[in-house]
């Protein structure tokens, strides 16, 4: 007989007329197909001709074939968020106002609760009527640089967070550069600077610079409010931008220059204040000059880039105050921006690749269930049938989002910023009290050198808690993560975690009283339930196959609820360490090389307080973050102890007896629950532990190691230092007894 034509003749004799199923010529849809895979598979030259083809071939078709798998797709390919993603119609859109999504119900999120709010069947109306709807307009899009995805919301137009978030170094140098410059004259250096060298119009550049905080003084027409009115509009100014932000910035940058001014020129301000003073006031307007930097460095690419970035369009004051840790972050449950947890829940999801939508979880009763529904706010509510059919289940998204709402979204205790400013307060008042110390006036003896004196005392206190404010953000930060992922652990642990940490807040009324006429009937009934039975808790058992994968799942996207913060906050680490080596290291100098430098107490005294202040915050941010990272040994030692268990149960299984069929299938579910928790151990050790542990201070693993390295090497430092001063005025015949408190030697002891 005649042989079978070889398959690469048979393929390359289609005829030009023969159609794909897109409607293409077949020849041209296997030629751009091999294309792509021969370009980037290399096959020697001497294979021959018909081997090359059909190796080609095979790995054209390899990945498809996996996919479609049974065991592959019920494991992977639906739980893939990019998968599930890739195969929708998203396109870029975020320039739709919320008037325009609310017209629009048919881009709501599927799942979503309807845009009428639900109402009480006795007439009340839900109080969170607005945070529910952030479930249907804050969605996934595609990104406005052109690939990939993002998250975008209708409560803030053209702002999206980005996934893939970068390190922009040229944001970074030009912020650097505009902040060194005074208030005023900043402004026009920013404009200027933006349009000679990043080519952005005159409007376009004054709405950056108001974007960074720079104002032209024209607070000075705000009294002829029409005049003022159109003046803000030519300069680009923030829509609702408050009064006082107008001239706040002028006032505190005079705080600054003018004791710097003052002691550069006048002689007679020298003899209260000398130049060495100012140096605690200078490091800590460096700290904040970074931080700010680095803020701009790791912005998302729709904030500030230079094509079509937020900042260099006219914006609202409450587009700015997203971008804030303190005002932002910090409050991220806040009128002006409460669709923010939303948005990073999302943004975790595609960061982690995890669709949480269909996955279950069984949280151990129907009370559990419905009290992380209302917290969950409608956002991956499950159906009425499946939630009625299964009241103890709720979706891995519903429990990822209690978990946010009630731990990543919690503000900052009561006591921290008062704490911060009393230490502010303390800190600004050193150089006055150290001078009062040594027997001379405390704001010096004329007007210019009280003056100055004034206005130093001033910006430390202002610079003190700003700078303070950045790193404590940075331990609560890490804090919350905690809090987060003990509640997740806990779960999984008898007695679980209590219900009552997951009951939503009570209302307020229209006086600020609380209200809990103003909830829901069948929240007030949970709420009554938990309180005559306060054992009621979330537990997952993670013998229930579902439940563990979904478990796993939330955890993992867990961990990056907050990753773009905790980028920035993992930025300001370095900088408060540099910070602390700086001025634990200056009073060395000051001790070491006292015989070249001349310092007085107040120098000293200022030293020290800024030391200890800003040790002891970046030593609680490495003990914060570390603290993450120590509680995974901890769980898989009790993962471990669970297998054990189960291992200790199918041996008992095992023991010759007469096997009933429900001993059989016990053994079974048995053996697919050990192998399964192990797995579950293994894949926590690879993530957690290897691959993606809490870092700070750049790419340092937050571990014990850490902890111990930034506090012994501060101490010894601090301790040094202390050491150094006590010996020389013990034995060596130093002393602050000089003029205005100086450092000086008495030359009648011999060293």
């Amino acid at each position: 007989g005649v042989p079978p034509p070889r398959r690469e003749t048979t393929l390359s004799a289609a005829m030009p007329g023969d159609k794909g199923r897109d409607g293409s010529p077949a020849r041209d849809k296997w030629q751009r197909a091999i294309s792509k895979v021969a370009a980037s598979t290399p096959i020697a030259e001497e294979t021959a001709a018909g081997e090359r083809f059909a190796r080609i071939v095979y790995e054209r078709t390899f990945v498809d074939r996996v996919n479609n798998e049974r065991a592959f797709l019920a494991a992977f390919g639906q739980r893939s968020l990019h998968n599930q993603l890739s195969s929708k119609s998203l396109k870029v859109d975020s320039g739709r106002d919320l008037k325009t999504e609310l017209e629009d119900a048919g881009t709501a999120d599927g799942g979503a609760p309807s845009s009428t709010p639900d109402v009480d069947p006795n007439g009340v109306s839900p109080p969170d009527d607005k945070a529910e709807r952030v479930a249907r307009f804050v969605k996934v899009q595609k990104s406005l640089k052109g690939d990939g995805f993002a998250v975008c919301s209708a409560y803030s137009r053209n702002f999206e967070y980005d996934p893939n978030l970068t390190f922009k170094v040229s944001q970074f140098a030009r912020t650097l550069f505009y902040e060194c410059i005074p208030p005023g004259l900043n402004w026009f250096v920013c404009v200027g600077t933006e349009m000679l060298f990043f080519e952005h119009t005159f409007k376009e550049a004054t709405c950056s610079a108001s974007a960074r905080g720079f104002v032209l003084p024209i607070f000075i027409f705000m009294p002829i409010k029409p005049l003022f009115k159109r003046l803000c509009q030519f300069f680009g100014t923030m829509e609702g931008q408050p009064g006082f932000f107008f001239f706040f910035f002028y006032f505190v940058g005079f705080w600054c220059f003018f004791p710097i001014c003052a002691v550069a020129l006048s002689a007679e301000v020298r003899e209260y204040i000398e130049p060495l003073e100012l140096v605690p006031m200078l490091v800590l307007q460096c700290g904040r000059m970074l931080c700010l930097s680095c803020k701009y460095a790791l912005l998302p690419e729709s904030y500030v880039d230079d094509r079509f970035g937020k900042m260099y369009r006219q914006m609202k004051v409450t587009d700015f105050g997203r971008t804030l840790v303190a005002g932002g972050w910090n409050k991220a449950k806040d009128e002006e921006h409460f669709d923010m947890l939303k948005m990073e829940l999302e943004n975790a999801c595609i960061q982690a690749d995890v669709d949480l939508s269909n996955t279950e979880i069984n949280v151990g009763s129907a009370e559990a269930a419905a009290v992380i529904r209302f917290r969950s706010r409608g956002i991956g509510e499950r159906s009425r049938a499946s939630a009625d059919k299964a009241p103890e289940v709720v979706s891995g998204k519903e429990l990822l989002a209690a978990l946010t709402d009630v731990h990543m979204g919690a503000p900052m205790p009561p006591y921290m910023e008062p704490g911060i400013m009393l230490f502010a307060v303390l800190f600004s008042l050193t150089s006055p009290i150290m001078r009062a110390w040594c027997g001379r006036p405390m704001f010096g003896a004329t007007h210019l050198s009280k003056a100055a004196s004034a206005f130093l005392m001033m910006y430390s206190w202002f610079i003190f808690a700003n700078n303070m404010t950045f790193s404590a953000s940075g331990a609560w930060h890490y804090k919350r993560q905690y809090n987060a992922m003990l509640a997740l652990n806990n779960m999984v642990h008898f007695p679980g975690e209590p219900l009552i940490n997951f009951l939503p807040d009570v209302p307020l009324g229209p006086k600020g009283k609380v209200s809990p006429d103003q909830e829901p009937a069948e929240l007030r009934q949970l709420r009554q339930k938990v309180a005559q039975n306060p054992d009621l808790a979330l537990i997952v058992d993670l013998k229930d196959p579902a439940s563990c994968l979904c478990w796993s799942l939330v955890r993992r996207s867990l961990r990056r609820i907050g990753s773009s913060w905790g980028r920035r906050m993992n930025a300001y680490s370095i900088i408060f360490l540099t910070m602390s080596f700086a001025s634990a290291g200056m009073l060395l100098m000051l001790y070491y090389g006292a015989d070249q430098f001349d310092h007085r107490l107040a120098t000293s005294g200022s030293f020290y307080v800024l030391s200890i202040c800003i040790s002891f915050l970046v030593c609680t941010t490495v003990i914060e973050a570390a603290a993450i990272n120590e509680m995974v040994p901890k769980l898989r030692s009790w993962l471990k102890r669970e297998t054990v268990a189960i291992a200790a149960q199918m041996a008992y299984l095992d023991v010759p007896k007469v096997r009933t069929d429900v001993d059989r299938k016990e053994e079974e579910q048995l053996h697919s629950a050990h192998r399964l928790i192990e797995s579950v151990e293994q894949y926590i050790l690879v993530e957690e532990e290897q691959s993606e542990p809490v870092e700070v201070f750049f790419k340092v693993n937050a571990t014990p190691a850490a902890v111990t390295f930034v506090v012994s090497s501060l101490l010894s430092m601090l301790l040094i230092a202390m050491q150094r001063g006590f010996t020389m005025m013990d034995s060596e015949g130093w002393s602050y007894s000089g003029p205005q408190g100086q450092f000086t030697r008495d030359p009648t002891v011999e060293p």
